[in-house]
């Protein structure tokens, strides 16, 4: 199988099927440079290059031929590669799907097909964005940082890693110059595929994003600390934790799905840590499990909309609606109200979402201390795409004046 079949096929799996990106990349046999390159280059500029090619149609074609030709324009028009080559393998592939009919139109089609003046278009076509959701940041944030916010959706996101300090420490992984530090403490970046390394074979350096490592820094855990990790699967942040409290204390590493907790265990497994605790439950109602008021921290980093991860997951470009936003809020609030239960008397609730959407965010905090004016904002943060070239991050640290 050619890589443009195999990534035409990692596509339709993604957008027709609806599953995520970095699972099927990573189940996908035939993956290389190339292949993750056409898959998040075609879903970073779904919008753009569909508008560029269905000018030429008179009706949209089936849902497999759209993809093939937002692939095929995004090769074209963005990669640069030669026209022949790839206008020829993309005929072959949709001779191969049995297109009928078809084949002639993606054949017209894509000879027709120039670069045309896409910088004149609208932002939102032209870093192919839904028109609501720079409508959002715009009221949000502004129409400057609502274009560098687009912009920089379209670069390929770092992968950040966290250095493992039960084992190794940042000064002597640095003296291999393929590292090079991050802004928080503890967090680097290799310039390599760190996954084919002894460095993470060996478990001296762990995958984690700098901004969910900003998450658990910001809480200022201190050793032999009991925590609890509400929402915690896949369990990167519980692990962050444990290491934290150097192996001692308790970390209470919960979610609502068996399979998911099932994530953490292993990851608790691998690191050697012995002081998690994994719990099935609702998070929304865990008040019912453990004592209330008996955790000195408690990190809530709440299922949200993710919108400040679109460089690492741009289906969600394509996939979300405002709808999807609404739905959230309520159980945001619901988790918000039963994390606040468990928290010690000066203890700390640290709030954290990987969106940019101010409704999820800031609001959601605001609402929040008006019902719990037991509670005080310590620290307030909203990360930026470009501000590390890394996630986009909401944290809000809370602290409780009294029980």
């Amino acid at each position: 199988m050619s890589e443009r079949e195999s990534a035409f096929n990692c596509l339709c799996k993604i957008t027709i099927d609806r599953q995520f990106s970095n699972i099927v990349l990573k189940n996908c046999r035939d993956n290389s440079p190339l292949v993750t390159q056409l898959v998040y280059g075609t879903l970073r500029n779904y919008r753009l290059v569909r508008e560029v090619w269905s000018k030429y149609a008179v009706k949209m074609p089936p849902a497999k031929i759209c993809q093939l030709l937002d692939m095929a324009v995004y090769e074209i028009l963005l990669l640069g590669k030669p026209e022949y080559a790839t206008v020829n393998e993309i005929v072959n592939i949709a001779k191969k799907i049995k297109a009928g009919s078809q084949v002639n139109f993606v054949n017209a089609v894509l000879r027709k097909v120039s670069k045309d003046d896409i910088c004149s278009l609208p932002l939102a076509i032209r870093t192919s964005h839904p028109d609501w959701l720079v409508s959002l940041w715009n009221a949000h944030y502004g129409r400057e940082i609502t274009e560098k916010i687009c912009l920089n959706n379209l670069k390929d996101g770092r992968v950040a890693l966290r250095v493992n300090n039960l084992i190794t420490d940042a000064e002597t992984l640095l003296k291999d110059e393929r590292f090079y530090p991050g802004l928080v403490k503890d967090c680097l970046y290799f310039k390599g595929n760190i996954i084919e390394t002894d460095y993470f074979k060996n478990n001296q350096v762990i995958i984690q994003s700098q901004s969910s490592q900003l998450a658990v820094k910001t809480i200022g855990v201190k050793e032999n600390q009991t925590i609890l990790d509400l929402c915690a699967a896949p369990g990167t942040k519980t692990v962050q934790l444990a290491m934290e409290l150097n192996n001692t204390g308790l970390v209470i590493s919960n979610d609502i799905y068996d399979f998911r907790v099932r994530l953490i265990e292993q990851s608790i497994e691998r690191y050697g840590l012995n002081n998690v605790v994994t719990s099935v439950y609702d998070g929304t109602k865990i008040d019912e499990k453990y004592q209330k008021h008996s955790f000195d921290a408690v990190l809530l980093d709440a299922p949200c909309s993710g919108l400040g991860t679109l460089k690492h997951k741009p289906e969600i470009k394509i996939t979300t609606t405002p709808e999807d936003l609404d739905n959230l809020m309520d159980l945001q609030k619901r988790l918000l109200k039963a994390a606040s239960l468990m928290v010690k008397e000066k203890g700390v609730l640290l709030y954290s979402t990987c969106t940019l959407n101010k409704k999820e965010n800031e609001r959601q905090i605001e609402w929040f201390l008006k019902e719990h004016p037991d509670y005080t904002l310590k620290r307030e943060q909203t990360i930026f795409p470009f501000d590390f070239d890394c996630d986009g991050f909401y944290i809000a640290k809370l602290v409780k004046t009294a029980n």
